[in-house]
C-alpha cells in the first residue's frame, strides 16, 4: 500500500494529493475492520475445540464368554452369530462443578439385539430412534384394517438406544451404564 500511494501522490501532486488522503483513510479504515473481522471469525472454532466437555463419554464392548464354568469378559475383536457382548459407557464429569440433568445413552450396535433384564441399573429406558425413550417393553399403536387401534409390543431387535437418567454428577465422578447384546443370526 505503501508504493501505491507515493506513486499515486508523486505522479499528480497538485489536486490527487488532496483527494487521495480521504479515499486512503477510508480504505486503510475498512483494510483493518476486515482483518480484525476476518481474524475475530477464525478466533472463535480455535477457541470452541479448545473448550473442553465438562462430561467425557467412553464405549467400551466386551465379550461374554464362559470359562471354567465362569462368566468372564474377553476382548471383541471378532464375533460371531449367537454370541452376546457386553456394552459399557462411562461418563465422567472432568470439569470442577457438578454437573446435573445427566442422561447416559447406550447405543445398540447394529446386527445386535438386546437381552432383555441385562441392563444395569435396571431403571432403564429404551428407544427404536434415539429420540423417543419409554419404560421396557415398549409398545406401539397399530391401526387394523377395520379402524380399531391396538396396542402391541415393539419386538426387542427394533431396541436402537437404551438411556438412564444419571441426575448430578459431581465433579470428578463417573456413573457406569451397561447392556449386553446378543449378535444375530446372519
Amino acid at each position: 500500500m505503501v508504493a501505491l500511494r507515493s506513486s499515486i501522490i508523486f505522479d499528480r501532486p497538485d489536486a490527487a494529493a488532496t483527494s487521495i488522503a480521504p479515499r486512503f483513510l477510508a480504505f486503510l479504515a475498512f483494510s483493518i475492520f476486515c482483518a480484525l473481522a476476518i481474524g475475530q471469525v477464525s478466533a472463535q472454532p480455535a477457541a470452541k475445540a479448545a473448550a473442553v466437555e465438562p462430561v467425557e463419554i467412553r464405549l467400551e464392548r466386551s465379550k461374554v464368554a464362559v470359562v471354567d464354568g465362569k462368566e468372564v469378559l474377553q476382548p471383541s475383536s471378532t464375533v460371531k452369530p449367537g454370541e452376546v457382548l457386553r456394552e459399557t459407557a462411562t461418563y465422567t464429569n472432568r470439569s470442577a462443578t457438578s454437573v446435573s440433568k445427566v442422561e447416559a445413552t447406550l447405543p445398540i450396535p447394529a446386527n445386535t439385539e438386546y437381552v432383555v433384564g441385562s441392563a444395569q441399573p435396571q431403571n432403564v429406558l429404551a428407544s427404536t430412534d434415539g429420540k423417543t425413550f419409554a419404560a421396557m417393553p415398549l409398545k406401539r399403536k397399530n391401526v387394523g384394517a377395520n379402524g380399531v387401534v391396538t396396542e402391541v409390543l415393539v419386538p426387542v431387535t427394533e431396541y436402537r438406544f437404551l438411556r438412564w437418567s444419571v441426575g448430578t454428577l459431581a465433579a470428578g465422578k463417573s456413573a457406569i451404564v451397561s447392556a449386553r447384546v446378543k449378535v444375530a443370526n446372519g
